[in-house]
């Protein structure tokens, strides 16, 4: 039946894209036509019991169980998916080169320089020569790894949900390509992408349509969470009310925000340390800072920010090509949606 589906509605046909977050599990399915994109349908499901701890899942039975849940809420028939490979479980560079050296030869040679070479053999490493060059003459490569277990796992983990993983990518190519489907009049200056997730944030810098610097960071909405109620004694009920802007007990959010304000000085320095990195290497300047994921709808995190790092900062809006907006969340499972099966840009 999928390929009658298939069949009837085009080339243009995208199958749903899924977003396995340590908190929730997200979804977009989009439409294409020509060159527009617009959404289909997206929603999510927040986990009843903890799935994850950092990266290891821990209870398969409620991911599976979530995801089919999210599926037949959002009724979706489809078995083909999307996925990608968390910035915490894959690396991702960009390397420039003479025109003299020969690509492939100086991949390896990089990797080799990073990599114990008897890590090989469990690493699936690809890479794609970019159309742009930051330095005139030479030629970027994009660099993409991934431990060849941690694939498998993932793969064998949606089959067992009944789906089929179709285009596996990785989350900095998704949350720099839902960047510039929203932005495509941004290629010109580097910007800075963040996405505070749960249990991770992860830090982007891209020009010219790509991804250039990254950055993984072990901080996340969780830990805000704990640090309210470890400051507050509070449930976690209580922090995720008071976090939207609610008094808790006595307890305003401008106290709330004052202890939320130590975890992003946190972010903030690693944030300025890609922004840097990505200066020295390529001697660009960043100028501007976009927000993803559920902890940059806090009521005064791009202030805050603005004020501390000196830079523009806003808030992403991964479904906005659609006109949908303030779902910042949604930033990974956005860019994965625009992808398809035979896709030569999709990264892994």
């Amino acid at each position: 039946m999928e390929w009658l589906i298939k069949f009837l509605k085009g080339s243009d046909y995208l199958v749903p894209a899924l977003d396995i977050g340590t908190h929730s599990v997200k979804l977009v399915q989009s439409e294409r036509k020509g060159n527009n994109y617009k959404v289909k349908v997206f929603g999510k499901k927040e986990y009843k019991e903890q799935v994850f701890a950092g990266m290891e899942v821990i209870d398969e039975f409620e991911l599976i169980e979530s995801i089919r849940e999210l599926y037949q809420e959002l009724s979706i028939k489809d078995k083909e998916v999307i996925i990608h490979v968390p910035l915490s479980a894959c690396f991702y560079s960009v390397i420039s080169i003479p025109p003299s050296k020969e690509p492939e030869e100086a991949v390896i040679d990089y990797m080799k320089s990073i990599i114990n070479p008897e890590e090989f053999s469990f690493i699936r490493i690809d890479y794609k020569i970019l159309p742009i060059s930051i330095e005139k003459g030479n030629i970027d490569i994009a660099i993409a790894a991934v431990r060849k277990d941690f694939l498998e796992q993932r793969i064998k983990l949606l089959k067992k949900a009944d789906l089929n993983p179709v285009v596996v990518d990785i989350e900095p190519a998704a949350i720099n390509n839902q960047f510039y489907l929203n932005n495509p009049d941004k290629t010109v200056s580097p910007v800075c992408l963040v996405d505070i997730g749960a249990s991770f944030t992860k830090v982007v810098v891209s020009f010219g349509g790509y991804p250039y610097i990254t950055r993984n960071v072990e901080i996340g909405g969780q830990t805000i969470n704990e640090q309210l109620q470890r400051e507050f004694m509070l449930s976690s009920q209580d922090v995720e009310l008071l976090k939207r802007g609610e008094d808790i007990k006595g307890i305003t959010y401008d106290e709330a925000f004052n202890v939320i304000k130590q975890i992003l000085r946190k972010i903030a320095t690693e944030i300025m340390w890609t922004i840097d990195n990505f200066k020295d290497r390529f001697s660009l300047e960043v100028e501007s800072i976009y927000l993803y994921g559920g902890s940059a709808k806090l009521k005064g995190i791009t202030e805050f920010l603005e004020d501390l790092l000196g830079l523009k900062v806003s808030r992403g809006d991964p479904l906005g090509f659609s006109g949908i907006f303030g779902n910042e969340e949604y930033a990974v499972a956005a860019g994965l949606s625009i992808r398809y099966k035979g896709d030569e840009n999709a990264k892994v």
